[in-house]
């Protein structure tokens, strides 16, 4: 699989948590070649089966989430610029300065203003704005504009992706489109032995909420997430819980996940070759494995992350090989069948 071809389609789609339509559509196309059946559910999570044809087979659930974090209209003033709010964490810090593009009637590219440096040599100028103070300049009247946007449309960073040295790639949407090419890269598996369900659940950055909702649906004996953590840059390298871009599959341990199951994913790496370093959640891990594993019954879960650089802002940075170590792991898992008969 071309993975930088996959990953660019994927973060093509804008698909902020609650608008996740267009971001759905594009993730059932791209797994229709892999499965027996692929719908989009009342949540508009994306779910796809494989099945290995055996009776009483053991149901293993591949998740990734589909949405990304994003922004909100809620006013267009008199002078047509757009006031909004935050749609999942986004870091504020950031907005100042950035192109973002309103998802209305059309699309409509913006700015998020900033007062210049020469204007802002009072203390109370320097202060960063909260978010409901800041404005979107689309270059357009109060009139034009409420004839292309309107109220509660969603907002996406515009950044386009762009290709670093050494295999990194930086764009919006990589939390969680990364994760979801990883899973797409292990949808090429053959001659399997479990019926496999590929699920992209919508409503992550807002709560879990699709993943509670898709392992009801499926029922899993077994589940694997996979999500990005914290990539090691500068300013954290002296700090526990973040792992070098370029580190492969990092596998997190903890109460969260099957303990047994977790050993055997370990030494399922090391047997592979697969880079790998471990990650320690010793609560809830702020990933879908949480509600996956409390759904309904319950199932043994496990979770996979990718090392992502500058997470919840507009250049989010990823190592793609780390991306292809993922997704060996999980194929490796499968296929050795560490999730037993």
């Amino acid at each position: 699989m071309e993975i930088e071809k996959i990953l660019k389609r994927l973060l093509s789609k804008s698909g902020a948590s609650g608008f996740e339509e267009n971001a759905a559509e594009c993730a059932k196309e791209l797994l229709m070649p892999y499965c027996d059946e692929v719908h989009i559910n009342k949540f508009k999570s994306v779910i796809g089966v494989k099945k290995c044809g055996r009776q009483n087979a053991k149901k293993v659930m591949l998740e990734a989430h589909l949405d990304r974090i994003g922004l909100m209209v809620t006013k267009i003033d008199e002078n047509g610029f757009v006031r909004f709010t935050n749609i999942g964490g986004v870091d504020p810090r950031i907005l100042p300065g950035s192109e973002v593009c309103i998802m209305g009637r059309e699309k409509v590219f913006g700015i998020v203003g900033a007062l210049p440096p020469h204007l802002s040599e009072n203390s109370d100028r320097k202060k960063l704005p909260r978010i409901k103070d800041m404005l979107i300049d689309i270059g357009m009247s109060k009139a034009m504009a409420e004839t292309k946007i309107a109220v509660g449309d969603s907002i996406m960073m515009s950044n386009a992706p762009i290709r670093l040295q050494g295999g990194e790639f930086s764009a919006p949407g990589m939390d969680n489109r990364a994760g979801m090419t990883a899973v797409l890269y292990a949808a090429e598996l053959q001659n399997i032995q479990y019926d496999i369900y590929f699920v992209f659940s919508s409503e992550e950055e807002l709560g879990f909420h699709g993943a509670f909702t898709a392992a009801a649906e499926i029922e899993p004996d077994f589940a694997v997430v996979v999500d990005v953590t914290h990539g090691m840059t500068p300013d954290t390298k002296d700090e526990a819980g973040v792992f070098r871009t370029g580190s492969g599959a990092i596998i997190c341990r903890g109460p969260n996940f099957d303990n047994s199951l977790t050993k055997r994913l370990i030494e399922c790496a090391k047997e592979n070759n697969i880079r790998y370093d471990i990650e320690v959640a010793s609560g809830c891990s702020g990933t879908n494995a949480w509600a996956i594993q409390n759904a309904k019954n319950g199932c043994k879960t496990l979770l996979i992350s990718i090392p992502l650089k500058y997470m919840h802002t507009s250049v989010e940075t990823i190592d793609l090989n780390d991306i292809e170590e993922t997704g060996r792991l999980i194929k490796s898992a499968i296929r050795e069948g560490i999730f037993g008969a």
